[in-house]
């Protein structure tokens, strides 16, 4: 590692396309790709743009699936807002890592769940 620590934003958009219809996520970007950096510490941070929803504080807001993960992301930290969700990531692997972003929708109680993507860096 040299040191270096950079943050970088994803941004979650939360809705709906009719009432009655089930609330749906969007990432952006969809694919996060760390390739470009060099090996370091990075600090992830998403932030739910649209009222009305909030990041669950049960440990499910930001949940990393893929095996060996636990070894690379830190776990998330749901701010007090439960608006925003941190997690820190060692840049070193070269691998892609599924995860999950729950949003709870404030009106209903349900929970939208959608499952993105972090590429690491190519050694």
């Amino acid at each position: 590692m040299n040191g270096k620590n950079q943050t970088l934003s994803v941004h979650v958009v939360a809705f709906r396309k009719a009432a009655k219809l089930p609330v749906e996520l969007i990432v952006s970007p969809t694919l996060l790709n760390l390739a470009h950096l060099e090996d370091c510490e990075v600090t992830i941070k998403w932030h739910l743009e649209t009222k009305g929803f909030h990041f669950p504080t049960d440990g499910t807001a930001i949940e990393f699936t893929s095996p060996g993960a636990e070894k690379i992301f830190s776990k998330a930290e749901v701010s007090e807002c439960k608006r925003f969700v941190t997690v820190h990531s060692k840049v070193a692997d070269g691998l892609a890592y599924a995860y999950s972003v729950s949003v709870i929708d404030e009106a209903t109680g349900l929970t939208a769940i959608l499952d993105p993507v972090v590429q690491n860096r190519n050694k």
